[in-house]
């Protein structure tokens, strides 16, 4: 597959992902990172990235889960979340490459974390600690595409924390 076009993939991913964090419901964040999970996933698959598309794919299917929990008022949230953690967990242990396959499963499981959450800001908050993950991992196996977006997305993030914070302190 052309190459221009995986990056493309993975650039609406992260475009999405950015402003899924201005939205100001969570089902709204949810939504719009759910959608951003599925390019992600694709980005990393195409790209013959196993932890990063393995990942993707649990913290997508994760991410339907919760939104579907939240949207009809089910149960039981939590056990669904630390299943879908020690999933991450036990597939990141098999798939294992470096340390730095840690940082996207660092990631993936404080973004599932930050879901069972019902303060948006706190979803922001962990978004940057999940953002900076991706970053270093990004950097590490030369993704420039991604160096680019995550950087756009820490800043984006940080801007949605902020303008955010402001507002439930006034």
């Amino acid at each position: 597959m052309n190459m221009l076009l995986i990056q493309f993939i993975g650039a609406i991913g992260y475009t999405l992902l950015t402003f899924s964090y201005f939205k100001k419901s969570k089902s709204q964040i949810l939504l719009l990172q759910i959608f951003s999970y599925i390019f992600f996933t694709t980005h990393y698959y195409l790209l013959s990235g196993v932890t990063g598309a393995i990942c993707n794919l649990i913290s997508l299917a994760a991410l339907i889960a919760i939104y579907v929990f939240d949207l009809f008022d089910f149960k039981f949230k939590k056990v669904l979340a630390m299943f879908f953690i020690i999933l991450l967990i036990v597939i990141n242990v098999m798939t294992f490459q470096n340390i730095f396959s840690l940082f996207p499963m660092i990631a993936s499981v404080i973004a599932i974390l930050s879901f069972l959450l019902d303060d948006e800001n706190s979803i922001r908050c962990i978004g940057i600690i999940a953002t900076i993950c991706w970053l270093v991992y990004a950097i590490v196996y030369k993704s420039y595409i991604s160096i680019i977006y995550e950087v756009i997305t820490l800043i984006g993030v940080c801007i949605a924390y902020l303008k955010n914070r402001k507002n439930t302190i006034k």
